[in-house]
């Protein structure tokens, strides 16, 4: 478990895709801040997403500026990452380092913890221009900034564990994963660094799976029954009960 704060965390978390404008009184996000206190000793990371990635402003509006704050108001639980696009490595660098900064210089009542580093090209040619990015992350704030990148499979390379606190290693329809054989893990590649997004899934919670995936140690998951088009604008019919079941699961 990870101890944080006077409370003692879960190893396997929930990642929630926050991909959904919070509306007025931050409605739309109602269901996930209800399910924060209603799981205390789950970890949860929010991955924020302004407008694919912080949008051309140096902050977000005032309704977001809102909402995240609440947001990380509900338990020392919650943590948010800033959404930045890579493209596979071929977006330009320094527009990724300019996404980067201007998350890391948002005011702290609603800064996010870190950056999820999106399209993440995990092959050896591609590792330096990553760690690059990781190390911006963590410039302002060398033991605190989380980063996250996503290649949506096992990397190609395990040098990119080195350098990442997380990595998506499977985001998925749910139908094409398979536990344990769809993912890789080792001691260089260890379920603790592992997060697993799927959807499409079944409309009825895949219990067996999420105990499969928790009693592995995989670091966070989410699974959605939403079809991918519309998987991170809306969140899963079963959310509160897949929370629930994430923390059972590990009692």
């Amino acid at each position: 478990m990870l101890i944080q704060g006077a409370r003692a965390l879960l190893s396997s978390g929930a990642i929630f895709p926050l991909y959904i404008y919070p509306g007025d009184d931050c409605s739309a996000w109602s269901t996930l801040f209800d399910s924060i206190p209603a799981s205390p000793n789950l970890p949860f990371t929010l991955i924020i997403n302004p407008a694919s990635g912080p949008g051309s402003n140096s902050v977000p509006d005032t309704t977001y500026q809102a909402c995240i704050t609440q947001a990380l108001s509900l338990g020392s639980n919650v943590n948010t990452v800033g959404y930045v696009l890579t493209g596979y490595g071929g977006r330009a660098s320094a527009d990724v380092l300019q996404d980067i900064n201007t998350y890391m210089d948002w005011p702290v009542a609603y800064r996010p913890s870190g950056i999820f580093l999106d399209e993440t090209a995990a092959t050896a040619e591609y590792l330096d221009q990553y760690t690059s990015y990781a190390n911006q992350v963590r410039a302002d704030d060398s033991s605190g900034s989380i980063v996250i990148l996503n290649p949506g499979i096992n990397v190609a390379d395990p040098g990119f564990f080195s350098i990442a606190d997380f990595i998506v290693t499977a985001e998925a329809f749910y139908d094409d994963f398979s536990f344990p054989d769809s993912l890789i893990i080792n001691a260089t590649e260890p379920a603790a660094k592992q997060i697993v997004i799927l959807h499409d899934a079944p409309s009825t919670l895949p219990t067996a799976l999420i105990d499969d995936l928790t009693s592995a140690g995989i670091a966070s998951t989410f699974i959605t029954s939403m079809p991918q088009g519309s998987a991170y604008n809306t969140t899963p019919p079963y959310w509160e009960s897949y929370c629930a079941e994430l923390t059972s699961s590990q009692s």
